[in-house]
């Protein structure tokens, strides 16, 4: 029996001790002491149990049964007060959940991401399509947002915005292989550390673990070939599994992004053009290159078509997902949302991430609830036409789940929408929207390099990064007012000054510390991946020509003298 005791001993307090290191390690890494985000270490501990964790722990037992002095510690360690003893250590963050703060009453809450969905392809969005008949029914009885302004124009960034609540330029998840920073706080540790249980599925090649998006989910699972209902049925699976705790699920949808190959029966309800058209990342990049030459009118408007079908997919399935939802748990809120548009030479370009014009940053969201739940948070459902950013999105989450956010330590961009929830008259003061791009532009666009902007209700300042020598001084001013298209630039016409001093007062123009980039390391076949989505190196072109060549949809910049032109 002594021997029974001893080995359970020593096995109980290796499983512990590994588990312990490996939390200790995650905190310091994600920077949960300095956050005070100590709930964290316990919840990766708890989740942190396993085969991995019993094999690492099987070398250690025998370690400190060599090591263990041959007299009072094995004595000690053979007695049932010292396996007490060693399970209770082991079980340790078991023990401190049951300490935590109450969950009791507090929302679920669903996220969903609607990767490369733009707000006027959406029916209650201004689609002339009937692209989204079951989420124009939900936005009618939730609340809408017309004006919804994303942080960027491709989805790692815009993406990363979302769940941290900091502009790119904060959070530096920018390049094509810069990953989410591990001591960024996340909306998902925000959760887990309030003793929500988290779970993220994705199906975009950047939303990945590697590129640090697993953060705060108990479990994540990315498949770049897995479409919107296989996700959907996961995650819904997870979801409405009983459990003791509130529940946080993220679904990063990516069906909408191009190739545009809708299933069916889908393909064709829209595209009855007869032509087949294929865009991907090396078409996309054959197409600049050629300044436009690969693809005919014909072929874009068969791309734009099944572009449609496949947000028609979306609708069926995600608009299922809510409903179903809403109907068997009156306490889940549900947000629909997207992280950017596509560009079908609405300015002489295809794609994404090049540019900052509308068709690429205004971007859908709608909140869902029960009626129980929204006559309890006293929402006024139906639209709101004010302009907002998607760094509102996560400050609001909070409120709504009265989560704890260390604000001090780690402050946020955007502010909540709780007002517009719960009001339909507009606040006092407007939410401009800032935006970025690190892409270095199109060859039909002019290679602006890296863009800036700064968005009122009425105005919009496009301007190329002031750090970034060899293209600075490049403006786009805008009147949203009679121009929505953004097709007349009027930087060489009306006074913009103000407009840049709003910008440059914001914070939000940040000089990148080229000297600490951090690269993720990837595969030869998640590189794959990212070239036939299109995320590959952008290139930086030796020499930029003053006067490029400019598609004639495109609409070309206003050039000022900067310090550099007078050097």
């Amino acid at each position: 029996m002594r021997k029974l005791f001893f080995v359970l001993s020593i096995g109980a307090l290796s499983s512990g001790l590994i588990g312990l290191s490996k939390s200790l390690w995650a905190a310091n890494e994600n920077n949960w002491f300095d956050l005070e985000y100590f709930n964290l270490i316990w919840r990766y501990w708890e989740n942190n149990i396993g085969i991995k964790r019993i094999i690492a722990s099987i070398p250690l037992s025998f370690a400190l049964i060599y090591v263990a002095p041959k007299t009072f510690v094995v004595k000690l360690l053979q007695k049932p007060i010292s396996v007490f003893a060693c399970l209770t250590f082991a079980s340790l963050p078991y023990i401190a959940t049951f300490t935590q703060s109450s969950t009791e009453n507090k929302p679920n809450v669903i996220l969903i991401t609607l990767d490369s969905v733009r707000l006027d392809y959406m029916g209650w969005g201004g689609s002339i399509l009937q692209t989204t008949p079951k989420l124009d029914a939900l936005a009618k009885k939730g609340v809408a947002f017309t004006q919804n302004i994303s942080q960027s124009s491709w989805t790692k960034p815009s993406t990363a915005t979302l769940i941290t609540g900091v502009i790119p330029g904060k959070h530096r998840a920018t390049g094509r292989f810069e990953p989410l920073r591990q001591s960024q706080l996340t909306l998902a540790e925000a959760f887990a550390a309030d003793g929500y249980r988290t779970r993220c599925y994705s199906s975009n090649p950047n939303i990945t673990p590697a590129f640090g998006f697993k953060q705060g989910f108990d479990f994540m699972s990315h498949n770049t070939f897995a479409n919107a209902e296989s996700l959907v049925t996961q995650g819904k699976e997870w979801f409405f599994t009983k459990a003791s705790k509130p529940t946080f699920l993220y679904l990063h949808l990516n069906d909408a992004h191009y190739p545009y190959t809708p299933p069916e029966p889908y393909a064709g309800k829209f595209n009855k053009t007869g032509v087949d058209a294929h865009l991907d990342g090396p078409a996309e990049r054959e197409f600049r290159e050629s300044l436009g030459a690969t693809f005919s009118l014909e072929e874009i408007e068969s791309l734009k078509l099944s572009y449609a079908e496949e947000i028609l997919y979306l609708d069926d399935v995600v608009g299922d997902l809510v409903n179903e939802v809403l109907s068997k748990d009156k306490n889940t809120i549900v947000i629909v949302t997207s992280d950017h548009g596509e560009e079908f030479l609405d300015h002489g370009d295809l794609g994404h991430g090049h540019t900052l014009y509308d068709e690429l940053i205004r971007i859908p969201l709608q909140f869902q609830a029960s009626d129980e739940l929204i006559k309890k948070m006293s929402w006024v459902r139906g639209e709101r036409h004010q302009q907002i950013r998607q760094i509102d999105v996560l400050p609001t989450i909070i409120d709504l789940c009265n989560l704890s956010w260390p604000i001090e330590k780690a402050p946020l961009d955007g502010l909540s929408l709780q007002s517009y929830l719960t009001e339909t008259t507009p606040p006092s003061q407007e939410r401009a929207a800032f935006s970025e791009t690190d892409s270095f532009g199109s060859p039909i666009s002019g290679l602006t390099g890296p863009l800036r902007s700064y968005r009122t209700e009425k105005e919009k300042l496009i301007l190329t990064d002031p750090f970034t020598e060899k293209t600075a001084g490049r403006i786009w001013v805008f009147n949203l007012i009679n121009d929505e298209q953004e097709q007349n630039n009027l930087a060489g016409i009306i006074k913009w000054d103000n407009l840049l001093k709003l910008l440059e007062v914001s914070g939000n123009l940040i000089q990148r510390d080229l000297s600490n980039v951090e690269s993720v390391k990837l595969s030869d076949a998640q590189k794959a991946e990212l070239a036939e989505m299109g995320y590959t190196d952008s290139e930086d072109p030796t020499e930029v020509d003053d006067e490029p060549y400019f598609d004639p949809r495109a609409t070309p910049w206003f050039k000022i003298k900067t310090q550099a032109d007078n050097r």
